[in-house]
């Protein structure tokens, strides 16, 4: 009796412990970082519906023929199971993107597949990439667009790799919602998924638009008139330094022709080579409390011209070496970006511009209070606003005293463009 037992208890300890092994696999797949998830189809159901109505016919007829072939059927699940599951193992997707993305213009995004296995190829693996409008501020929500790609094969220990394209219609902050890999093969019983949720983000900068040849105007005092036509005088002589838009009174025979075909705007000859000035430019946002849907589009409409007109301002100045160029915005968190020359300082202020939005609470005079501690004088401050120019700007003293506490203002002059009125329009045009 005793030798009985042994022999029956020795195989059924060999299948716990197998069972025990089994079990400890399928754990350490469920927490590994990037399980391989599997699901029946509806064509999988369907043949499930078939095997089991083969099994009933089978308990009915007592047909060995029948159960043979319903556990041929069952194999055939196993295998797509096996298959898919297996296809998906330790598949990688890495996302490139441009180092600059602008609202409204397409741009390009590359998604690289790795398969890093020794053996064993992927074929049909679907990639569906996931991108969410997700401002800073809680309180906007926008649903997702998905991205599908098909890669029909992905040999052993190769990469494939294939592009899109995608036009982000605001500026702001995208957070990306991770990457699912999907395969049915090789039968379309089963779908096997693997998922690479790491939070990334995307921050989409302002359109750059198109300024008019007099831009410069907005850096001048206004009654300087006769001094600026002396200074464009003296560019007719000299040694030749390089090209720039055309001005108002520039004389005709100084335009280069094949440079304004090339871009579309008068450019003339410039003879005599700018000094560096120092411009100052404040965004002053500011969105008053309404529950009117219409009325807040129509807010947002301008806060973005008056955004896209400084990232435009700021673009033009970099890009032609005039000088730098110190931006105070005026938003929920007040922010100055000082003497900005470069075109790679350029690049987080642009950062910085598509994140900003109006608030209900205006932080004007604390803008202005780091302005002061960054430039202790300013010859003149260009101001562009969502919003009329307060009455006390009218008087500098006035103006100094109600946002900074002082009676002495730190700008000699000051222009304020409403970003709502048709001032606005005639120096800036924004991009399509």
């Amino acid at each position: 009796m005793s030798s009985l037992k042994s022999l029956v208890a020795a195989p059924v300890s060999k299948l716990r412990e197998l069972a025990g092994r089994l079990l400890g696999t399928y754990r350490a797949f469920r927490h590994s970082n990037n399980p391989v998830y599997s699901r029946l189809t509806r064509e999988g159901w369907q043949f499930w519906f078939m095997i089991a109505f083969i099994l009933l016919g089978a308990s009915l007829r007592n047909a060995n023929l029948l159960v043979i072939l319903a556990g041929a059927l069952i194999g055939m699940i196993w295998i797509q199971w096996r298959v898919c599951t297996r296809t998906l193992a330790n598949l990688s997707v890495a996302r490139r993107l441009p180092r600059t993305i602008q609202a409204r213009r397409p741009f390009e995004i590359e998604l690289n597949i790795k398969n890093p296995k020794g053996w064993l190829g992927a074929w049909l693996v679907l990639v569906q990439d996931r991108l969410v409008y997700a401002p800073l501020q809680k309180s906007i929500h926008s649903a997702s667009q998905a991205i599908q790609l098909l890669f029909l094969s992905i040999p052993p220990k190769s990469t494939r790799s294939q592009r899109y394209q995608c036009i982000a219609q605001r500026r702001g902050r995208y957070q990306w919602l991770g990457l699912e890999i999907t395969t049915r093969f090789p039968l379309g019983l089963m779908r096997a998924f693997l998922q690479q949720k790491s939070p990334e983000y995307l921050t989409v900068q302002p359109a750059i638009g198109k300024l008019a040849p007099n831009w410069s105007e907005l850096f001048r005092k206004r009654d300087s008139g006769n001094r600026q036509r002396q200074v464009r005088a003296l560019s007719d002589e000299g040694d030749f330094f390089g090209l720039r838009a055309y001005r108002p009174g520039d004389s005709k025979r100084w335009i280069h022709w094949r440079s304004s075909a090339r871009r579309d705007e008068l450019v003339v000859k410039q003879f005599q080579q700018p000094e560096n000035q120092e411009l100052v430019i404040l965004l002053d946002l500011f969105e008053p409390i309404t529950n009117d849907e219409l009325v807040k589009k129509e807010l947002a409409t301008i806060e973005n011209s008056a955004v896209e007109f400084v990232a435009t301002l700021v673009h033009q100045i970099t890009s032609s070496n005039i000088g730098s160029v110190t931006v105070a915005i005026s938003d929920a968190t007040p922010t100055v970006a000082s003497r900005v020359a470069a075109k790679s300082q350029a690049y987080f202020l642009q950062d910085r511009l598509a994140t900003a939005h109006g608030c209900s609470v205006s932080s004007l005079g604390e803008t202005l209070t780091l302005l002061e501690r960054e430039h202790r004088t300013v010859d003149h401050l260009l101001v562009i606003s969502t919003r009329a120019m307060p009455e006390h700007f009218d008087d500098s003293q006035k103006a100094s005293q109600a946002t900074l506490g002082t009676s002495h203002a730190f700008w000699r002059s000051i222009r304020w463009i409403d970003a709502r009125g048709l001032e606005a329009s005639r120096y800036f045009t924004p991009a399509p």
